[in-house]
């Protein structure tokens, strides 16, 4: 069947890949597509003057020109503008420690591979999303809902783990996977957020005082809802860098 317009044709393109792809990538494959397969299909009924009569049609004169311009329309039409700033889904970097915990990743190029893995197996999130859907559950389909997410190609995997771990410095200790993997329950203080609270402390302050070991257990049980574990670790340097302060005001006087 002949397609109608540029769009639809890079459109059956995409269809084809069931993966990732750029949109440069994108690009690359709409031209070996139509001097491909659609001319192959193309070619059974018409003769060769026709293509290209039909692709002057199509507004796909200039190979390289008119070709991307119909890939950009395309992605315009799908997904909007290329924005400059990265703006991922809350969907995703919940999905980066799901493949954290699922995984037990050791360090950031693990993770990379385990949130690819994550989102393009059968039985990953692919698996989640077909079941939660009533009508067209094909791969294209799930790969455009991955794009309007913020995932278009591998590179943005890497830019999302890479925000990711700006948030979670932290992710591979086994201690914060413990944590991520048994979030604290509502009104209930959680032992592995407890010590790696603890044992975050002790990196700046490997000799503690027993005053300032109540300090530290008075500051998780006051704020565990309310802040996050380094957040509590600056309350709990503030609260040393004051008291060495008011010792060394104490001397001086």
């Amino acid at each position: 069947m002949l397609a109608n317009s540029a769009i639809e044709l890079v459109n059956r393109c995409y269809e084809e890949t069931f993966s990732l792809v750029s949109l440069e990538e994108l690009k690359e494959s709409f031209i070996v597509y139509v001097f491909g397969d659609y001319q192959d299909e193309f070619l059974k009924e018409y003769d060769l003057e026709d293509f290209y009569e039909h692709l002057d049609y199509l507004q796909l004169t200039n190979c390289r020109r008119d070709f991307d311009k119909a890939v950009e329309e395309w992605f315009v039409v799908q997904y909007g503008p290329v924005a400059e700033d990265v703006n991922y889904h809350d969907i995703l970097f919940t999905l980066v420690k799901e493949a954290v915990v699922q995984y037990q990743s050791q360090n950031r190029i693990a993770l990379i591979r385990d949130v690819t893995k994550l989102l393009t197996i059968p039985n990953g999130f692919i698996a989640r999303w077909q079941n939660g859907l009533l009508r067209d559950r094909s791969l294209p389909t799930y790969f455009k809902y991955l794009m309007k997410l913020g995932i278009r190609s591998h590179e943005d995997i890497e830019t999302l783990v890479d925000m990711w771990l700006v948030e979670y410095p932290n992710a591979f200790d086994k201690k914060q996977q413990q944590l991520f993997a048994n979030p604290p329950r509502r009104g209930r203080p959680n032992n592995v957020e407890l010590a790696l609270l603890i044992e975050m402390a002790y990196e700046f302050k490997p000799e503690m005082t027993p005053q300032e070991r109540e300090r530290l257990r008075k500051i998780y049980y006051y704020h565990r809802k309310s802040l996050t574990i380094r957040e509590m670790v600056v309350k709990f340097k503030n609260y040393i860098s004051s008291k060495t302060k008011s010792d060394d005001d104490t001397q001086v006087g």
